[in-house]
């Protein structure tokens, strides 16, 4: 049956009346028996499918011209088909009559329109085959879907399967890459995909999804390349972190800490002080050791039980030296980090010139203690 719907629908497209054509010989008025016709060797069907879903074919019926006699043939059957006066059904009308039934099923509006008709002489070496060729724009052939096209029109069963002389193309719209394809094609060649006879197609198929080129499944190629910068920056980060021996963690918090502590618009922070137009005043002095005294306290307010990663590595230094009674060598603070020597001398001198912590230089040795906690104590025990 579905040879047949085949056959109803493309094969007797060659059933112009000469001998030898593919499928069942059709009745010959009485006018082109007189002449000895070239016989069809097979059909070719083109089906370039466009981003609006319709699809623009080209089926096109081939002549071997061996000799003179089958030359000067073809070229009186192609003047006839030319100007439509064959009695064959090579026609565009065959498909004007499966449209009803395909629109039907899809559930959309179709019609065939920009109809012509056609005819060559194409020479390859020393063989000359002759072509008769229909075309036409079958509208809403493909379902439109966002981003998507979706060839359903064949899932009727109307096409049928390939028999051994036919082949079936389908090109890709501009713009677009093949999602699914089923079944598997004979061959691809620039966004062609082709099946060559025999070939049977089950349920449903052929059946192609296209997707547009600048989108993955529906999104768009702008949040793509946006997740990428975004991965790019993140994987760049993470490896000056490491390379600098700090933890990517720490880095990226600092960032955000900087970033939350910017102040936009130039307006003052929140809670630093102002006059009375509203513009920043001076700050005041720092006395008696304040500064060292409110790093103390800050350090002192800090909840033990955080994780360590979502400490800055001030605060972990300070956590250090707190659980040590307030004071570690220096080269105990690198042995329990397990960060570089010269990363945690450098943390350590500018923890000191905020007033967070206090170095003293024993021997060939620093001990570094929180403030208050006693340094001259320390130095008496060395």
């Amino acid at each position: 049956m579905r040879q047949a719907a085949l056959l109803v629908a493309v094969v007797c497209l060659l059933a112009v009346p000469v001998a030898g054509a593919v499928g069942a010989p059709a009745p010959q008025s009485a006018a082109l028996q007189e002449d000895t016709e070239p016989a069809a060797s097979g059909v070719d069907v083109t089906v370039q499918i466009q981003s609006d879903g319709a699809a623009r074919w080209n089926v096109s019926a081939k002549y071997p011209l061996e000799d003179a006699n089958a030359t000067a043939a073809f070229e009186r059957l192609r003047d006839r088909f030319e100007a439509g006066q064959t009695d064959s059904e090579f026609s565009v009308d065959v498909f004007r009559a499966v449209v009803p039934s395909v629109s039907d099923r899809v559930g959309r509006s179709m019609e065939i329109r920009d109809a012509s008709r056609s005819s060559r002489i194409v020479e390859e070496g020393n063989n000359s085959t002759g072509v008769l060729t229909i075309e036409f724009t079958w509208t809403n052939f493909s379902r439109v879907e966002d981003e998507r096209l979706v060839v359903d029109a064949f899932t009727t069963g109307w096409f049928g399967d390939l028999a051994a002389n036919q082949t079936l193309t389908i090109r890709t719209p501009d713009g677009y890459d093949t999602d699914q394809i089923e079944p598997g094609p004979d061959s691809i060649a620039n966004g062609a995909y082709r099946w060559t006879g025999p070939q049977t197609f089950g349920s449903g198929e052929p059946a192609v999804v296209f997707t547009e080129a600048n989108s993955v499944v529906g999104v768009s190629m702008a949040a793509l390349v946006f997740v990428g910068l975004v991965a790019l920056v993140a994987g760049g980060a993470s490896v000056w972190a490491y390379y600098r021996g700090e933890p990517a963690l720490s880095w990226l918090r600092r960032v955000r800490d900087s970033i939350q502590s910017s102040k936009p618009g130039g307006e003052a922070s929140p809670g630093e002080p102002t006059g009375e137009s509203g513009t920043e005043t001076e700050p005041t002095e720092p006395t008696g050791g304040t500064a060292a005294a409110t790093a103390g306290e800050a350090a002192e307010s800090e909840p033990e039980n955080v994780d360590p990663e979502l400490l800055s590595d001030e605060e972990r230094v300070e956590r250090l030296l707190r659980e040590q009674g307030g004071r570690m060598k220096q080269s105990e603070i690198v042995e329990e980090t397990r960060w570089s020597t010269a990363k945690v001398s450098q943390l350590l001198s500018s923890m000191a010139e905020e007033g967070r912590v206090e170095k003293l230089r024993i021997g060939r040795e620093n001990l570094i203690s929180l403030p208050g906690e006693g340094v001259n104590d320390a130095v008496d025990e060395e």
